[in-house]
């Protein structure tokens, strides 16, 4: 029996697909078919595969068997095969033809035998924040904590991240991205990634709002709906978060599913002209804030897009009043946008809809 069966088989592979499960089955941790999760031993690794859902890892075949340890040998030599994770995929034990995380090799860079990386919303809240190294600094244990400022996700953070890590990190805050925890065990890795979103939760709520009267029939005629979500609503009676809405990107999978950023209506703008407005350019945007009224998104947008959707509301109302934000650039914006990894992840999603 091969070494990846022998660990597919082993209790701990069992307790990842639970926790996988379960993770990916919380919204304020993971959106769709966001964040991945691996296990590895002695080189040989099983890692969330890309355009999947954590969520359905009980259900499904999920898991991409890749040679870790030539990967991160790859990449730390400059070998151009490492910018294709096929390269290191063992395809005799991938029954499922899955194409590996396009997070693979930032598993790979961490020495640990577990790693759980989420997208969780407080997290985010604080990583995209303009003091954000400081501001986790003084909510989770600075020896064990490492901060990584915003970099392309995959090998750009992979290398980013090798380079930051210590002997004692086990959390890695990623800017304008997410949350990662690592241990010797899965059980050991979930404790430590609960810890720390429950240290970066705001202490106060933001009360969620319905759209306003009359906003759902005004939409139809256009074939836009209100978001279904109350945090999400809550943007559009706002002062603070309609400054939050209105600009570039804060994270990746916003840009990716719902494209860069939000279109935020003036006072006096119509619905009609500020959908043509979100929607008559290069890369539509799918989200629509009429200041008063509410938030839209088109009819018909997929699970992952109203995840993401959701996620808006509850990343932007956990943001602490009158902080100063980072905001992806446009050469960011673009680099990802023009990804294939992206291209992929988009695809399935579409395929994912219509099954």
């Amino acid at each position: 029996m091969s070494i990846f069966r022998d660990l597919k088989n082993s209790t701990e592979f069992q307790a990842l697909i639970e926790t996988s499960a379960r993770l990916g089955s919380n919204p304020l941790q993971v959106q769709g078919a966001g964040g991945n999760t691996s296990l590895e031993s002695d080189g040989a690794m099983w890692v969330k595969a890309s355009g999947t859902w954590l969520a359905d890892a009980q259900a499904k075949e999920i898991f991409v068997p890749i040679h870790s340890t030539r990967m991160m040998d790859a990449l730390c030599s400059g070998d151009p095969k490492a910018g294709n994770v096929l390269n290191f995929t063992e395809q005799s034990e991938n029954a499922s033809g899955l194409r590996a995380s396009i997070e693979t090799s930032v598993h790979s860079a961490i020495p640990a035998k577990v790693v759980l990386h989420t997208h969780c919303v407080a997290t985010i809240a604080a990583a995209v924040r303009s003091d954000a190294e400081s501001f986790i600094a003084g909510k989770l244990d600075l020896e064990s904590t490492t901060f990584i400022p915003y970099v392309k996700p995959g090998n750009d953070l992979s290398h980013a991240i090798r380079k930051a890590l210590t002997p004692k990190t086990n959390i890695l805050v990623l800017g304008n991205h997410g949350l990662v925890a690592c241990g010797e065990t899965v059980a050991e890795a979930e404790a430590r990634l609960l810890a720390a979103s429950r240290a970066l939760e705001p202490e106060t709520a933001t009360p969620e709002r319905q759209p306003a009267d009359g906003f759902a029939a005004e939409l139809a005629a256009f074939g836009w709906e209100p978001v279904p979500y109350g945090l999400t609503q809550a943007i559009a009676f706002d002062d603070w978060l309609l400054s939050l809405a209105d600009g570039a990107t804060l994270y990746p999978d916003h840009l990716v599913f719902l494209g860069p950023g939000a279109y935020v209506a003036r006072l006096d703008e119509s619905i009609e002209t500020a959908i043509g407005s979100a929607t008559n350019r290069q890369f539509p945007l799918r989200l629509v804030v009429m200041p008063g009224k509410g938030v839209a998104t088109p009819q018909g947008s997929s699970a992952s897009q109203l995840a993401l959707a959701r996620a808006f509301g509850d990343v932007l109302t956990r943001v602490e009043r009158d902080v100063a934000v980072n905001r992806l650039t446009e050469a960011q914006e673009a680099e990802l946008l023009d990804w294939d990894a992206e291209k992929l992840r988009q695809a399935l999603d579409k395929s994912r809809a219509t099954a």
